[in-house]
């Protein structure tokens, strides 16, 4: 491909000439430019998954750019892009599906430090993983990789990237045609990100519903069925042989029906934190106001990633903890839960517009007399995962209740 004819895509643009005619084909091929990318844009809104959205934009933009290959990675984590479309791609494993670290190549760095990124070639390119070099080097043949931030919000949610088999600059025309592309990929790429979020938690929602049904009315149901079939049992003994063999045979049944249900449950259950943690929550804050009659609302910021089961659990006990808290002491009239995925760490906070706090009182890891033992133990449970709790007056009336945890990732 080296010694083929200069693709659009390759080195610095040279200067335009300045005679009138110069002028006017630089303008046109500006115009043909953005009326491309105005169509390819079309071509994105209204796509409701987002790893489709990825490989449609790698696909509309190859051609436009003009470079050997185009890819579009999806943030999957608080540090982690993984690519999910590809144009020219022959590698499976690079096409979709790699995952780059922060801070790691190309993409990583666009991550880092949110802003465009170019290597001329990325053998030798200075703070990348051998894993990479071997997939994009090695295997597919890629040398000069741009990298353009896909922001939404103020957030980086991908990364668009335009892709060279040999060595050397990636010009100014495909840069700035990455950088527009890029920005009017970020609304649509967004759009369908949360679109995703949002239908995932709604069927989280009622298959958390649905387990909790089942749990409070057939659980107790089959426990029953069971004490009283050994109680049955029991008192029967040897004197009514045929009448205790048939009782044993309902209680076998029970106890296999209630082993069923289990596997149920466990079936309903979140299969990740990301999917299960703003479902549950939503649930707790709903119950609340149901019970209480409080006004209760409850927010996610943020794009949700992983955490671990430990920090999942300890977040959703400072939400109970903060409710707990609220319905008996606070003679709140509304309370606002937000759980915020940040770039370092992940918080929950638990607002009320209640009567405050005692004067002079500070959460403290060991409970003094007995009381205020459920912050306590909070403090001491974040404290095991790197995480603090924090408990202040609002200056309009009421508390905060802030739990945190950092992040899974390095």
């Amino acid at each position: 491909m080296g010694g083929a004819r200069p693709r659009a895509g390759r080195g610095p643009t040279a200067a335009p000439r300045r005679t009138g005619s110069g002028d006017d084909s630089a303008a046109s091929a500006a115009v043909a430019d953005l009326q491309r990318m105005q169509e390819a844009s079309r071509r994105l809104i209204g796509l409701l998954d987002a790893s489709v959205v990825a490989r449609r934009a790698a696909s509309v933009f190859g051609p436009i750019v003009g470079t050997d290959a185009t890819g579009v990675s999806l943030r999957e984590g608080p540090r982690l892009m993984v690519t999910r479309g590809s144009w020219r791609v022959r590698t499976p494993g690079v096409r979709s599906g790699l995952q780059i670290p922060y801070g790691d190549g190309v993409g990583g760095k666009v991550l880092q430090h949110r802003r465009p990124v170019s290597v001329a070639d990325f053998e030798t390119a200075p703070e990348t993983s051998p894993r990479l070099v071997e997939q994009m080097v090695h295997q597919e043949g890629i040398h000069a990789i741009l990298g353009v931030p896909i922001m939404h919000r103020g957030r980086v949610i991908g990364v668009l990237y335009a892709l060279n088999r040999s060595a050397g600059e990636i010009g100014d025309r495909a840069r700035r045609l990455a950088e527009e592309f890029a920005s009017s990929l970020g609304p649509a790429l967004g759009g369908a990100m949360h679109a995703q979020r949002a239908s995932g938690l709604s069927a989280m929602e009622e298959r958390q519903r649905i387990s909790r049904d089942l749990h409070d009315t057939l659980s107790p149901l089959l426990f029953g069925i069971g004490s009283a079939a050994q109680r049955a049992s029991s008192t029967l003994g040897a004197t009514a042989p045929d009448v205790v063999e048939q009782i044993r045979a309902i209680e076998a049944q029970a106890a296999q029906a209630a082993s069923s249900l289990r596997d149920i449950l466990r079936a309903l259950a979140p299969s990740a934190a990301d999917e299960g943690l703003p479902a549950v929550i939503g649930m707790d804050v709903r119950g609340f106001a149901t019970v209480t009659g409080t006004a209760s609302d409850f927010a996610v910021i943020g794009e949700p990633y992983s955490l671990s089961g430990e920090q999942e659990a300890v977040l959703i006990a400072v939400v109970r903890e903060g409710l707990h808290n609220v319905g008996k002491h606070a003679q709140a009239s509304s309370v606002l839960v937000t759980l915020h995925y940040g770039e370092e760490s992940t918080e929950i906070i638990v607002q009320d517009d209640g009567r405050g706090l005692p004067e002079g009182f500070e959460v403290a890891q060991v409970p003094r007399d007995g009381e205020h033992y459920g912050l306590a133990s909070l403090s001491q449970r974040l404290a095991r995962v790197g995480g603090e709790i924090a408990l202040q007056r609002n200056d309009d009336g009421g508390m905060t209740l802030c739990g945190s945890v950092p992040t899974c990732a390095a």
